[in-house]
C-alpha cells in the first residue's frame, strides 16, 4: 500500500474527511465511539501508530519564544513565572521543560532549533512565531509524527496546531475601536500603529479595529495603518511624520509595543490638540504613561495563563494524545486606565 491519506481512512471508517480531520486533530464534537472507530482504523493502515506505553513516553517540552524583543522585560518575567508554576507542577510526573530563547523572530532559525530538539527527543512544543508556510509545513509534520504543538500569544492558524491560548487579538481591536470612535468628531482620523502585519495577532487587532470602525460608520480613509515593526525610532518617525502631515489626526491606536515612542513623538510635535492613544499590554513603562496622563487606556492581556497553560496542556496530550482539546483558548481581556490599573 502506498502513503496513506485522511480520505483513506474515511473511505475505511465510513465518515466524512472532516470528521476523520476533527479526530487525528484532537478536536470536540465527535462522538467517542466514532472517534475509536477512527482511531482504530488509522492505526490498522498503518497512519498512526498503537499509544506508546509509560516507559516509551517522551516527558520533554520545549517551550520556544522569539528575541528582537518580542516580549518587554515585565511580560517576559510575568510569561515566566507562568512557564515555571507550571514546570514545578508537572517535575514529580518524570517531565522536563526546556525554555529556549531565539535570537530572532525569523521562522527559519524556529525551524532550526525544533529540528534540533527532534533530534534529542521531544514530546511536546509550544512556540510563538510569526505565521510561515515553513512553520505551517512543520507544525503540520510534527503532528502527524504524534508530537503535539501549542502556540501561544500568536497563532499558526490552518496548521494542525492542537490549541492556542492567548488573547483575542481580533476582539482586542474591536476594543480598541470601541473605546476611540466615541470620541471622534466628524472627519476626524485616527492613526493605527501595527508592528508586524506577518504576525498574525498584529493582523487580527487591526482587522478587529477596522471592522469596528467601519461599523461605527467611521470611512477606510479616515483611517491609516502603518507598520513599525516593535522598533522605537521607526515608531518615532512614522508617528510624527502623520503628526505633521494629518492635521485631522485626532486618536492613535498603538497595535505595537513601542508605546513610549508615540507618546514621546506627539509630546514633540507642534500639535496643540488632544490626541487620544489606546495601547496593549500593561507593562511598567505603560502604568507609568497611564499615571501621568500621556495615554488614555491600555488592553491588557493574562500573559501569565500564556506561560502557564501551554504547558499543562502539553503534558495531558503526551499522557493522552487522544483526548479532545479545544482549538482554541482566549485569555480575558480587559481594559485599563489610570483608575484602574492597581
Amino acid at each position: 500500500m502506498g502513503r496513506v491519506t485522511i480520505q483513506m481512512i474515511a473511505e475505511s471508517s465510513g465518515v466524512s474527511r472532516g470528521t476523520v480531520d476533527r479526530v487525528l486533530h484532537n478536536r470536540p464534537n465527535v462522538k467517542p465511539e466514532v472517534r475509536e472507530h477512527v482511531l482504530k482504523t488509522a492505526r490498522q493502515l498503518g497512519y498512526i501508530s498503537s499509544p506508546k506505553s509509560e516507559h516509551e513516553l517522551v516527558k520533554r517540552i520545549g517551550i520556544l519564544f522569539p528575541g528582537s524583543g518580542w516580549f518587554d522585560a515585565n511580560l517576559r518575567r510575568e510569561w515566566l513565572r507562568g512557564v515555571n508554576d507550571a514546570r514545578r507542577m508537572i517535575e514529580p510526573l518524570g517531565f522536563t521543560v526546556d525554555v529556549i530563547e531565539c535570537e530572532t523572530d525569523l521562522p527559519n532559525e524556529f525551524v532550526d532549533r525544533i529540528t534540533e530538539m527532534r533530534e534529542q527527543g521531544i514530546g511536546g512544543i509550544a512556540l510563538c512565531v510569526k505565521n510561515s508556510p515553513m512553520i505551517q509545513r512543520l507544525i503540520l509534520e510534527l503532528t502527524y509524527s504524534g508530537i503535539p504543538v501549542v502556540t501561544y500569544n500568536s497563532d499558526i492558524p490552518d496548521s494542525g496546531r492542537a490549541c492556542f491560548i492567548g488573547q483575542d487579538p481580533y476582539q482586542s481591536g474591536r476594543v480598541a475601536a470601541d473605546l476611540i470612535v466615541k470620541m471622534l468628531k466628524g472627519q476626524d482620523e485616527v492613526l493605527v500603529v501595527a508592528g508586524n502585519l506577518e504576525i498574525d495577532g498584529h493582523k487580527q487587532r487591526v482587522q478587529g479595529f477596522c471592522d469596528k470602525c467601519r461599523e461605527a460608520g467611521i470611512s477606510s480613509y479616515q483611517i491609516t495603518i502603518i507598520e513599525s515593526f516593535n522598533e522605537y525610532l521607526l515608531t518615532y518617525e512614522k508617528v510624527t511624520e502623520a503628526l505633521e502631515k494629518q492635521p485631522r489626526l485626532s486618536a492613535i491606536y498603538m497595535a505595537n509595543e513601542n508605546v513610549v515612542a508615540c507618546t514621546e513623538a506627539v509630546s514633540a510635535s507642534k500639535r496643540t490638540d488632544r490626541i487620544m492613544i489606546v495601547g496593549n499590554d500593561l507593562t511598567a513603562e505603560t502604568k507609568r504613561l497611564l499615571a501621568e496622563g500621556r495615554i488614555d487606556f491600555i488592553i491588557k492581556q493574562d500573559i501569565y495563563w500564556q506561560g502557564y497553560q501551554p504547558v499543562i496542556l502539553l503534558k495531558n496530550l503526551i499522557l493522552s494524545p487522544e483526548t479532545p482539546v479545544e482549538p482554541i483558548s482566549f485569555t480575558e481581556i480587559s481594559v485599563v486606565n489610570s483608575g484602574n490599573m492597581g
